[in-house]
């Protein structure tokens, strides 16, 4: 039998997840164990923004009503179709604009990808080395992992929740009512 949950409530799982790691890499005792919680919290930002996405805009389509609109959403939805999609054509679709790409928390998301691009899809060499009895053939650059320290998981932290309250500003909440609307979707405690 499924087990049916509050769409905010997931999203708000996986930001406390986020936060975790995030204060995993700032607390950790040695450089390689903060660049290991960095590297996945790195990836859980641009994971939780994306799941943020498909669950927050089903509930404004929902509460939005427009004939065929629901249906056009659901068949995307089923479809799969990437993030880069969801996020150049949803907040134009149905908020009041497009998310600003070359400032701000849309800039700063685009370097969060990729980011989390250079660290799961390893550039490959034809480089080898010659340890003696191993050889090792077609090493990785992994220049942008092992240069990751806990200020990479704090701006990851940073960087998703700036998403998200750039999403909530284009779908007209007030600008004082932003923090409200993050504590309610990402668990972030109003200052």
């Amino acid at each position: 039998m499924p087990t049916y949950s509050s769409p905010n409530r997931i999203v708000w799982d996986y930001f406390w997840s986020l936060r975790l790691l995030e204060e995993n890499a700032r607390k950790a005792p040695s450089p390689e164990l903060a660049r290991q919680s960095t590297a996945l919290a790195v990836v859980m930002a641009v994971t939780v923004v994306e799941v943020f996405l498909n669950l927050w805009f089903r509930v404004r389509i929902e509460e939005r009503k427009v004939p065929g609109e629901r249906e056009a959403f659901l068949k995307e939805l089923s479809a799969r179709i990437s993030l880069d999609r969801k996020v150049n054509q949803w907040p134009s679709r149905y908020l009041s604009g497009p998310l600003n790409f070359n400032s701000g928390a849309g800039a700063e998301f685009m370097k969060l990808k990729k980011l989390r691009n250079s660290i799961i899809h390893f550039t490959s060499s034809h480089q080898s080395v010659d340890l003696g009895e191993v050889a090792v053939h077609g090493l990785a650059d992994t220049t942008e992992y092992d240069s990751l320290t806990a200020s990479n998981a704090s701006w990851a932290l940073q960087t998703a929740e700036d998403v998200v309250a750039q999403v909530f500003r284009l779908a007209g909440i007030a600008a004082k009512e932003v923090p409200n609307a993050l504590h309610a979707w990402a668990g972030r405690v109003p200052v």
